[in-house]
């Protein structure tokens, strides 16, 4: 999850899509457990697992169940009121 200072970070994965911007290619990261993308820059960082999926028209939803959490300590998060500007989602 960003910290305080990575809005960018965050208008990566909430405004575009990974049909048209090859999202880790433009970000630092690492393979995980499993071979999960983790990105290496983020303070907080969650490894779960896939319990279903849901068909929520344009996108999938995904009920989780955490695994591995990882925090660095004094990381501020990035608050809502930070990014909350951000367009998210395919355009209509």
């Amino acid at each position: 999850m960003p910290g305080s200072g990575q809005r960018e970070l965050a208008a990566l994965f909430g405004e575009y899509t990974g049909d048209d911007v090859d999202k880790f290619g433009s970000c630092n990261w690492h393979q995980g457990p499993g071979g999960v993308p983790v990105l290496t820059d983020c303070p907080r960082r969650m490894i779960a697992d896939v319990l279903d999926r849901f068909d929520l028209g344009d996108h999938v939803g995904f009920l989780l169940a955490p695994s591995q959490m990882e925090s660095s300590s004094g990381a501020k998060p990035l608050h809502v009121s930070q990014v909350s500007e951000l367009d998210a989602g395919h355009p209509a």
